[in-house]
C-alpha cells in the first residue's frame, strides 16, 4: 500500500472520512478514494496498490490536517 505518497489539500480542520473500495483485478490510483467535498486529492493517478486477485478491498480512512500519516488499529 502507497497511502503514505498520496497528498491531500482542504481548509477546514477537524477529522474527515474517506474510503477506498476497488474491485481486483487491477491498479488501485488516488482517484478511487471517496472524499468529502471539502477534502481534494493533488495528484489522482497516484498509484496505491495492484490487485492480483478477483477480491474486493474497502479501507476507511480518517482525514486529518496535519503532516503525516498514522495507523489506527
Amino acid at each position: 500500500m502507497n497511502l503514505k505518497e498520496i497528498v491531500l489539500r482542504s481548509n477546514l480542520y477537524g477529522t474527515r472520512n474517506a474510503f477506498i473500495c476497488a474491485k481486483g483485478p487491477g491498479y488501485v490510483t488516488a482517484q478511487e478514494i471517496i472524499l468529502p467535498p471539502s477534502v481534494e486529492i493533488v495528484d489522482n493517478t497516484q498509484h496505491i496498490a495492484s490487485l492480483i486477485e478477483p477480491i474486493d478491498l474497502c479501507i476507511g480512512l480518517q482525514i486529518e490536517r496535519n503532516r503525516g500519516y498514522s495507523i489506527k488499529t
